[in-house]
């Protein structure tokens, strides 16, 4: 009875820490954090962080809520594999649609290219899907470490932490196996890096 009474809080501590480290969450904070808490040049600080949040998490939340009311999608997180890709399809399109917008402004480098990688690293993680159920939690949350290493905030420990515990409530939940995380981990590193390097910074 105390091993299942664990392993129940166990699990339900997983889906909180899950919802807690959700990838829109995780998008929503980095534009704001990106726009409200550096020194970026910005004259339209509230537009260019709503344009953020509508294309990169207003949008895809009315997607899949509008898919679970039509039975496309059993839940907000997408649990089933083939549930997943069209919804993540038309996440690419939205970050696209935003990237072309925020361009079109001139807004700073940096803000561009978060939304850049959301289109690359969604498409690859979509081709991933099609096969295999990596984690979209560790390649986002990895994806946001890079991106404040890049702009100069390098706390490891803290982002260590945050990172162990997203790759932990994926795993306690029995959402994902250690593989998918592990190569989300990968995915989010390596792909956010040479991207912003390459194209931005």
């Amino acid at each position: 009875m105390g091993i299942t009474l664990n392993s129940h809080m166990l699990k339900t501590f997983g889906n909180i820490l899950s919802y807690i480290l959700h990838p829109m969450v995780v998008s929503t904070f980095i534009f704001w954090f990106l726009i409200y808490k550096t020194d970026l040049s910005l004259e339209n600080r509230g537009f260019i962080f709503f344009l953020s949040f509508f294309f990169s998490t207003a949008l895809p939340i009315i997607t899949i809520l509008t898919f679970i009311r039509m039975n496309l999608v059993k839940d907000l997180d997408a649990s089933n594999r083939s549930e997943r890709l069209l919804p993540m399809a038309l996440g690419a399109l939205f970050f696209l649609i935003g990237f072309i917008i925020l361009r079109e402004l001139d807004s700073p480098k940096i803000i561009q290219g978060v939304m850049f990688c959301g289109i690359n690293n969604t498409i690859i993680v979509w081709l991933i899907t099609k096969y295999w159920k990596i984690s979209i939690h560790t390649v986002s949350m990895t994806s946001g470490i890079v991106i404040f290493w890049i702009i100069g905030y390098e706390y490891i420990i803290p982002m260590s932490i945050i990172l162990i515990l997203t790759v932990f409530s994926r795993l306690i939940t029995n959402s994902h196996t250690l593989s998918q995380t592990v190569v989300g981990v990968f995915i989010g590193l390596t792909a956010t890096y040479a991207q912003l390097i390459l194209l931005f910074i």
